[in-house]
């Protein structure tokens, strides 16, 4: 019982839960500019790019001030953190093009998985590179 006492209290623990709320608000920023732009007919891949590039920005700012707290070498940062986010950019992107255009299942599911998938990768590649702390930055 103590081991799960640990961990729920642990820092990283309590980074993942914001990393997960902030995300929930990334969501809400992508999946609602993905809605729009393909209810007007953008194409499911290019809709998924633009959309998923305002929610990593999004993101990436409530990370840094919020959960993180790392305020220095915001440029590189922000590069780290944008290049990742466009790593898996392309990971949801192909899936919609796979499962989605080619396959014919529903864009918004196809999104859905890909983006969950997408959002742990996200978490420990971000956590261990792009908000590390400065010490170890060298």
């Amino acid at each position: 019982m103590d081991k799960i006492d640990n961990l729920v209290h642990s820092e990283s623990f309590n980074q993942l839960v914001k990393y997960v709320l902030i995300g929930v608000l990334g969501l809400i920023v992508d999946f609602g500019i993905y809605v729009i732009l393909t209810h007007f007919n953008i194409n499911v891949e290019i809709a998924n790019m633009i959309s998923s590039t305002f929610g990593i920005i999004n993101n990436f700012f409530w990370n840094s001030y919020t959960n993180f707290k790392v305020h220095d070498r915001m440029l590189l940062r922000f590069i780290s953190y944008f290049l990742v986010g466009q790593i898996t950019t392309v990971f949801t992107t192909v899936s919609l093009f796979i499962f989605a255009t080619k396959l014919g299942l529903p864009h918004l599911v196809v999104k859905t998985i890909a983006t969950f998938v997408a959002t742990l990768i996200q978490f420990v590649i971000n956590k261990v590179i792009t908000f590390r702390k400065s010490e170890t930055l060298k």
